[in-house]
């Protein structure tokens, strides 16, 4: 049996979660979970292994950027890809602290979200430093 690419996708917004999962399973096979919260986002890393996590920033409860800081303790290689519709300099530099593999604006084209999870299981790219932040 092939292992499926695992994805957790974090977003409080449905439409996004549910948009990103049908693209993931039907198009190119992955498995995805979603979670609305971080605190459900972290109940999820507890009980499963993904091999990339995307996260939204604005969340209720913990916040995107404490979510990910707390992943970092958690598991160290896993590629992070953020999206959201609130970055700035301090959070582009806690980005980079944390070792995020890409930042995309909101509101984005599902096909970039994919050619950037594509392009982390490939392993082509290492760091935010490395994109120039170009997503931004």
């Amino acid at each position: 049996m092939e292992n499926k690419t695992r994805i957790l996708i974090v977003d409080d917004e449905e439409l996004i979660c549910w948009s990103l999962k049908k693209s993931f399973e039907q198009n190119i096979g992955y498995s995805v979970n979603c979670a609305y919260t971080g605190d459900d986002a972290l109940r999820n890393l507890v009980e499963n292994k993904y091999d990339i996590i995307i996260t939204d920033l604005k969340l209720p409860g913990v916040n995107g950027v404490e979510l990910i800081g707390k992943i970092r303790r958690l598991i160290k290689d896993t590629p992070v890809i953020v999206i959201s519709a609130y970055f700035s300099e301090t959070i582009m530099n806690d980005m980079s602290e944390y070792d995020v593999y890409r930042c995309v604006s909101k509101p984005f084209e599902i096909s970039d979200i994919i050619s950037g999870v594509k392009e982390a299981m490939a392993g082509r790219v290492k760091g935010i430093s490395d994109l120039g932040r170009q997503d931004i």
